[in-house]
């Protein structure tokens, strides 16, 4: 509860319209006026897995994903720094963790027009029984439907996570737009 009222404040302090914001979660949630999208009771059993795709995918099935926006997902404990603006020349753009070819699905962008791929982001992570990671990479190493066509690479300045942080500021186009880490683990704020 405490991360979600830090990232609904962030957000408006960062002068979001509170309209932009698309909080989804598994049960009814309110604060500062933001009422949660609830979906289905998605449940993680273990970290091979990941709610955040199926859920995406039922928020375009809800038809909540419109035409000519790009939508931010971010983890919960990835933190806007400053203000940004994003365009996307193709349907999706994914970070990575900057020291390696790897998504980083902490943070990533996307239009409407990337529904197929997160379809069968969620498709593969069945085939795979592994993470939306796992699923992403074994699809653009066998460019499945053409993937690799539909993406673009974008800067680890929107996702610096814990990992090989200096290397990572270094790659980063500044100002740095979010910090990725857990607030609530001593050895991250380290």
């Amino acid at each position: 509860d405490d991360l979600t009222k830090i990232q609904i404040d962030n957000s408006l302090s960062l002068g979001w319209d509170p309209d932009d914001i698309l909080l989804v979660t598994n049960f009814p949630y309110e604060y500062k006026g933001i009422k949660s999208t609830v979906v289905g009771d998605y449940t993680v059993f273990d970290q091979d897995r990941s709610t955040k795709i199926p859920a995406i995918n039922e928020l375009f099935k809800r038809g909540l994903i419109d035409e000519g926006h790009i939508y931010w997902f971010h983890d919960h404990d990835a933190f806007q720094l400053v203000p940004f603006e994003v365009s996307l020349t193709k349907d999706a753009g994914f970070t990575s963790h900057g020291y390696s070819g790897l998504w980083n699905a902490g943070s990533f962008f996307f239009k409407k027009s990337a529904q197929d791929i997160f379809q069968k982001i969620e498709e593969y992570m069945n085939k795979l029984n592994s993470n939306e990671k796992n699923a992403l990479t074994y699809m653009w190493e066998h460019n499945i439907n053409g993937i690799n066509d539909r993406w673009e690479k974008m800067n680890i300045t929107y996702n610096i996570c814990i990992y090989k942080i200096p290397q990572n500021i270094e790659r980063s186009e500044k100002p740095l737009k979010v910090a990725h880490f857990h607030p609530h683990k001593a050895h991250h704020l380290d």
